[in-house]
């Protein structure tokens, strides 16, 4: 599909120019869509027009639904479509960050040349809520930057995203598992250590597993549980983790980002 429009390719270069001083836009393209499934619209905005416009020409919005799952999704998780059109760009890793409001998502999506750290997986959540605001703007003065939604996606309902998931539980209990010490962890557990041993807070834990709050609280509980200290402080969980040997370090060439996209999808 041709999008070409003057205002699209006006709306681009602004933010790009906005926001050179947040981002070196000769190793990251920032991409941010918002997918209205309800009124079947898709807003679009990029640092890379260009990029933009190929990602369209090759249809890629056909396959729009692949890319609705809260959470974070790596582009090699997605179909041959999406992995031939990314073998075309010279930043050919990229990775989606999807946020849900009922019949709204918003995705936060970069191209880079190197795997991302857990450092700049957070900078891109703390940027978003700005750039979101900034396109809304965008979008409001330039309905040229409003793009039609030819797929037609149907949300799955409460019954059936559960479905799924106990459908996916299976493969984790078999081959999801890392063990220290004798003491058993999920790959997302072990995402949690490492990003408490890095000393994030709850609500960037959270956002980065792509659950509330309230359940990664639920989450490191279960992990002092099987630590055997369900009542430490803070420092006492770090005292446990040191007596098992699970120290950022050696978590650093455990936890890939490849890791955190299969445990996210599982």
């Amino acid at each position: 599909m041709d999008i070409e429009s003057i205002s699209l390719e006006k709306g681009c270069f602004s933010f790009k120019d906005d926001f050179v001083n947040c981002f070196d836009w000769n190793d990251i393209d920032f991409s941010f869509v918002n997918v209205d499934i309800k009124r079947k619209k898709v807003n679009v905005l990029c640092s890379n027009y260009e990029w933009l416009l190929m990602y369209w020409d090759d249809d890629l919005d056909l396959h729009l639904s692949e890319r609705l799952n809260s959470g974070i999704q790596h582009w090699s998780n997605y179909s041959k479509s999406y992995t031939n059109t990314l073998s075309k760009s010279e930043k050919n890793i990229k990775i989606d960050f999807c946020f849900r409001n009922n019949d709204m998502f918003e995705i936060a999506s970069i191209n880079i040349k190197k795997n991302l750290s857990i450092k700049d997986m957070l900078a891109i959540y703390d940027y978003s809520p700005v750039i979101s605001d900034y396109a809304h703007k965008l979008w409001r003065q330039h309905q040229g930057m409003i793009l039609p939604m030819r797929e037609e996606i149907v949300l799955p309902s409460a019954e059936t995203q559960f479905e799924n998931q106990e459908i996916k539980k299976h493969p984790i209990d078999i081959h999801g598992h890392m063990k220290f010490g004798g003491v058993r962890f999920t790959r997302k557990e072990m995402l949690t250590i490492r990003m408490l041993l890095s000393q994030c807070r709850i609500k960037e834990i959270s956002a980065i597993q792509g659950c509330s709050e309230n359940s990664e609280h639920k989450r490191i509980m279960n992990i002092k549980e099987k630590l055997g200290c369900p009542h430490a402080s803070p420092s006492g969980l770090f005292k446990a983790f040191k007596e098992r040997g699970i120290t950022l370090a050696c978590l650093d060439t455990l936890i890939t980002l490849k890791n955190i996209q299969q445990g996210n999808k599982k």
